[in-house]
């Protein structure tokens, strides 16, 4: 049976000792080496100038000059990238009526980068000497002093959401044949929406409901009655001619 000497045993516990101390300093090392990296981390995304914001980019613009998103952009130049409130300038650009839909990215290390979808024309709204842009969604976005290219017209009793929006889903319903004799659309009312034709005719359109319908039961119309100056399809169950 061995025996451990005294000398042995202090060698042994000397070691230990020094051991549990470079496995304190290592630890203490560690995490000295954590605060710093995290200090750094913090300094170079929130104070560098590496990851300040220096640009500002604009896609998807059409109807819209860019200047025209960046002035409603609002962006703070120069400031954290990180810490932009990315959702604030979205919601300053939206605020234009040619905006459908905004998206607002960080490009780093310092571009904020925004992508606009804007409003398609679904007619545009004889107003005076004006033309009226108005989208699927009966919105008013755009007026200018000259029509569109292929862009149809229309005549409405006023300028009610629901009704332009009513007239938006009769136009994006015409027969594509029929299209390009349609000469405009006119609505007095929600359910008093015709369409007047380059020939002189007349389609009685009634509402907006049943549009695919009404569509497809004038198409036949118009061939079986060639000789007709009016179409009533507002009731598509029970479409008269005259």
């Amino acid at each position: 049976m061995s025996t451990t000497s005294p000398g042995e045993f202090a060698a042994a516990l000397q070691e230990k000792k020094l051991r549990d101390r470079r496995r304190q300093l290592i630890r203490w090392g560690v995490g000295a080496g954590t605060l710093l990296l995290a200090a750094f981390l913090v300094w170079l995304l929130g104070f560098s100038p590496a990851f300040r914001v220096h640009s500002v980019t604009v896609s998807g613009t059409s109807l819209l000059r860019v200047d025209d998103v960046t002035a409603a952009a609002v962006v703070p130049m120069d400031t954290p990238i990180l810490a932009l409130d990315t959702g604030a300038i979205a919601a300053r650009v939206r605020k234009l009526p040619a905006v459908r839909s905004v998206e607002v990215t960080r490009d780093l290390p310092t571009t904020v980068a925004i992508s606009v979808v804007e409003r398609a024309v679904a007619y545009q709204r004889v107003e005076g000497e004006s033309f009226e842009s108005v989208d699927a969604d009966g919105v008013v976005f755009a007026t200018s002093s000259s029509r569109s290219k292929g862009a149809m017209l229309a005549v409405t009793a006023g300028k009610d959401t629901r009704l332009l929006r009513d007239v938006a889903t009769v136009v994006s319903h015409i027969p594509l044949a029929l299209l390009p004799n349609v000469e405009k659309v006119q609505a007095q009312a929600v359910d008093r929406i015709t369409l007047q034709l380059d020939d002189g005719d007349l389609v009685v359109w009634g509402s907006a409901e049943q549009s695919q319908l009404k569509a497809d039961v004038l198409l036949a119309l118009r061939l079986q009655v060639e000789d007709a100056t009016l179409y009533d399809v507002s009731a598509p169950s029970y479409p008269t001619t005259k």
